[in-house]
């Protein structure tokens, strides 16, 4: 079999499924057999397209008898099973104790499939033959990738890459850094991408071009330099238009560069664009990106056209910070009453936060400034330190504490302090921030406090 496996491995499967299927035929019953089950294995690398050859196989494996308790024939019929979209009542039983690595493999296969990623994770084990051997590190990847762990998932891949050759290695290395990309981590994607460029040489096509150039305008945006990210995406276009596959996100992505680059009219066309790409449950990511720049511009209105056709549209796993930024859009144009009852439709559905920020805000407008302090604290308790709603929160008790007459002059220059780190030098609140501190600081070492 070692031909077979190193076959495999090279990515030949033709030669490998034509020598074990001969070995199937012309070996004895013991040779068979094992021909067999490599064979489904093989057959099942091709997922669902593969089903019907690997189901066929396993059942010939099975006539020749000796395989009822086998853990490897059980592991590939579980995994096929899985694949197929069977309950874990008719998977789970077909899963027996095992140290053979490679019926480990298929179980983390029916695993993953059931979406059972953390048991994915503790079920792998090394030992593999090498055509298995970065598979098993792209299935880790996969799972943790699932479970939010991006930075763990980009070293699976790229650990997986390591062992793999040729176009497996070149689509691993794009996955570790779509996953780097995810963590925020710039720098370690465009590694990951110029090793990719450097493994695939001219043998790209122009899809998965289109999504190394995609890649690289993500990461230059996160490195900010929105300059050769928009290069990088408009090359990434050019190569969509190229293989006829037009992906949403890339319009997306190019609106969402245009705004850093202050291009608003250009990025709305950009998301219109992504909008007319977008399909199904695609379709509230775009809807959102257009109404949080048309917020941030200033254009309530349309931020609100938006926003409503968004909140129409069902599954939308970000609805209630979508509700609260709303709510932001009615509170600014001064419709308090729809904002409050907008903000507190957000806050039934998770977003308690950015919920109370607008509450404070209307509250604030009022002159209701004790009711809104204590919405501002309640936001700044609620949010993540260095989130958008925290750093507003904080600002807003300072202010409204300096409004009360400088109350509390020690929480006016705690949360000064703490707020001042994330507010950018240019911003107007930077200034205020520093004079509040400034006048805090001078009633502290007066000893005495305001009446």
């Amino acid at each position: 079999m070692r031909g077979v496996l190193e076959a495999l491995h090279q990515g030949d499967y033709d030669t490998a499924i034509e020598r074990l299927t001969r070995k199937a035929l012309f070996g004895s019953k013991e040779e068979a057999r094992e021909a067999l089950l490599l064979l489904a294995e093989v057959h099942s690398l091709y997922g669902e397209e593969g089903l019907d050859r690997a189901h066929r196989a396993l059942e010939e494996a099975y006539e020749l008898g000796g395989l009822e308790f086998n853990p490897l024939y059980r592991a590939l019929l579980a995994e096929l099973l899985a694949l197929e979209g069977r309950s874990e009542r008719e998977v789970l039983p077909l899963l027996l104790p095992t140290g053979d690595p490679r019926a480990l493999y298929h179980q983390a296969q029916a695993l993953f499939y059931l979406g059972r990623f953390e048991e994915v994770l503790g079920t792998l084990k090394e030992g593999l033959p090498a055509f298995l051997a970065w598979r098993a590190e792209a299935l880790k990847g996969r799972a943790l990738e699932r479970l939010g762990r991006h930075r763990e998932a980009a070293m699976a891949y790229e650990r997986g890459a390591e062992l793999a050759l040729g176009l497996e290695r070149y689509w691993l290395l794009l996955d570790a850094a779509a996953m780097w990309v995810e963590a925020g981590e710039g720098e370690r994607a465009l590694l990951a991408l110029e090793e990719a460029r450097e493994e695939v040489g001219e043998m790209e096509g122009a899809e998965d071009a289109a999504t190394r150039h995609y890649l690289l305008a993500r990461a230059h945006l996160l490195l900010e330099n929105p300059n050769r990210a928009l290069e990088e995406v408009q090359e990434a276009l050019r190569r969509e238009e190229e293989s006829g596959h037009k992906a949403y996100g890339t319009p997306l992505l190019l609106g969402q560069v245009l705004l850093r680059l202050g291009r608003y009219p250009e990025a709305m066309a950009a998301f219109q664009e992504a909008l007319a790409r977008a399909q199904g449950e695609e379709r509230p990511y775009v809807l959102h990106e257009m109404g949080v720049a048309a917020l941030d511009q200033g254009a309530y209105l349309e931020a609100e056209e938006y926003l409503r056709r968004l909140a129409e549209e069902e599954g939308y796993p970000y609805r209630a910070q979508a509700l609260a930024d709303l709510a932001e859009a009615l509170y600014r144009q001064g419709r308090y009453q729809e904002a409050e009852s907008m903000a507190k439709e957000a806050m039934a559905q998770g977003a308690e936060a950015a919920g109370e920020l607008i509450l404070g805000h209307v509250a604030y407008d009022l002159m209701h400034l004790e009711e809104a302090l204590a919405h501002y604290r309640k936001a700044a308790e609620l949010s993540e330190e260095g989130s958008r709603e925290w750093v507003g929160a904080q600002e807003m008790v300072v202010d409204t504490l300096a409004q009360l007459g400088y109350r509390s002059p020690e929480e006016i220059l705690a949360r000064a302090e703490a707020v001042l780190p994330h507010v950018h030098p240019a911003d107007e609140w930077h200034q205020a921030l520093l004079a509040y501190r400034e006048r805090a600081e001078a009633i502290l070492r007066q000893g005495r406090r305001p009446n």
